[in-house]
């Protein structure tokens, strides 16, 4: 049985350029007119340092592990273009997957992964969690490989893939050459044989997501709603709910209350948020909209399962107190540099409340080269203090 309501919400998502930067090896992505949100969002994962490729790893591009009876998470491995975690429920008959990755090959990997690991079912239905092209641009790979399937998201989800998908596919791609530059120049530098083989190694991977980007076909949500969408399965229920602005304008999470899990997206997960997109003075209140609902467990869109709901409650503060100090200094005509030199790691409550700041940056540094120290928190904050001084007034 489904229960679902349709509306039609129309909301345009702006992105604004950082000037500064998380890494240098980026700086030439965020600086001038470059960029928007899509390049900033890869800039944030810094998912190009995230490992060195060794000869001996294996191809899979996911760990899957087993969360609760039938339910099972995804976490990403490092890839020189990001890809999103994905949440996997086995129904009865059928699989609902949270979320489609950066590239179509991602998503056929998980695929085939799914269907050695975890059950021979096929995929029925995938969520798209929200419309950033690191969720959605594997969505093509469902459709290739299964008979039927069916793409569910928020009416606004929907809107914003239609008007911005083409545009932020087109950015990261505008964006390879750059990046493959500064690869070169960061091999020609070194003499080590690893580091070498690591850059070598992020140029092929580059290089093949440009390639296969080129002919890309952008799959629109078959099924949307305004509220909520309800899939009962003898196995359990999968309650697909919109709680409010957060990430983006249609973020949603998938709610399953007879395993006390919920699949987030990037609303809450374990690394700083990422604004550009974002309604910061809207999206604490949207985490305690959905940490309303009863569980356990988060399945988040980036870095690793949440055990309790510590790290989101972490973040839920974090941008609630940023939001406020970034409001009170825009009011008072403070400039976001200025802003910036004062509302620091050590300055934020928020940060130092339940070790949040090590709890981010550990998270964070799992995706960082082997070759370099972790990028400073505070450079993240920067960013995260110009976003929110763009969108403080967005509700």
């Amino acid at each position: 049985m489904h229960n679902h309501s349709h509306s039609h919400v129309h909301h345009h998502a702006h992105s604004h350029a950082d000037p500064g930067s998380r890494r240098d090896f980026f700086r030439v992505l965020t600086r001038g007119t470059l960029a928007g949100a899509a390049m900033l969002e890869l800039a944030y994962h810094r998912a190009a340092w995230a490992r060195a490729a060794a000869p001996t790893a294996n191809n899979q591009l996911f760990d899957i592990q087993k969360v609760a009876e039938g339910v099972y998470f995804a976490k990403a491995h490092a890839q020189a273009e990001i890809n999103s975690n994905s949440a996997i429920f086995v129904n009865s008959n059928d699989v609902l997957v949270v979320d489609a990755h950066s590239k179509p090959s991602a998503a056929a990997s998980l695929i085939a992964q799914i269907k050695k690991e975890v059950t021979s079912k096929p995929v029925r239905y995938v969520v798209n969690s929200h419309f950033h092209w690191d969720h959605t641009q594997g969505d093509h790979a469902y459709r290739a490989a299964e008979s039927k399937i069916d793409f569910i998201a928020s009416q606004t989800t929907k809107q914003l893939m239609s008007d911005l998908g083409q545009k932020r596919r087109k950015e990261s791609i505008d964006a390879v050459p750059k990046q493959i530059d500064t690869l070169r120049e960061r091999a020609s530098k070194s003499n080590s044989q690893q580091e070498k083989a690591f850059c070598a190694d992020q140029i092929r991977q580059l290089r093949a997501y440009q390639a296969e980007l080129q002919n890309y076909t952008l799959e629109l949500p078959t099924i949307t709603f305004d509220k909520s969408y309800v899939l009962k399965d003898k196995a359990h229920d999968l309650s697909i709910e919109f709680h409010g602005r957060a990430h983006t304008a249609g973020d949603v999470v998938v709610f399953c209350p007879q395993k006390q899990v919920v699949a987030t997206g990037d609303m809450i997960h374990g690394f700083l948020p990422f604004l550009a997109d974002g309604f910061p003075t809207s999206w604490p209140k949207t985490i305690d909209s959905v940490g309303e609902l009863s569980f356990g467990q988060v399945l988040p869109g980036h870095g690793p399962l949440h055990s309790n709901r510590q790290p989101m409650t972490g973040l839920r503060n974090y941008i609630e107190e940023l939001c406020e100090k970034v409001a009170q200094g825009k009011k008072a005509g403070e400039s976001v540099a200025e802003l910036q030199k004062t509302i620091t790691v050590a300055s934020l409550k928020s940060m130092q409340s339940n070790d949040y700041a090590a709890y981010v940056a550990r998270n964070e540094y799992e995706s960082q080269p082997h070759f370099g120290p972790p990028a400073s928190l505070q450079a993240e904050i920067n960013t995260n203090i110009a976003d929110v001084y763009q969108n403080v007034d967005r509700v």
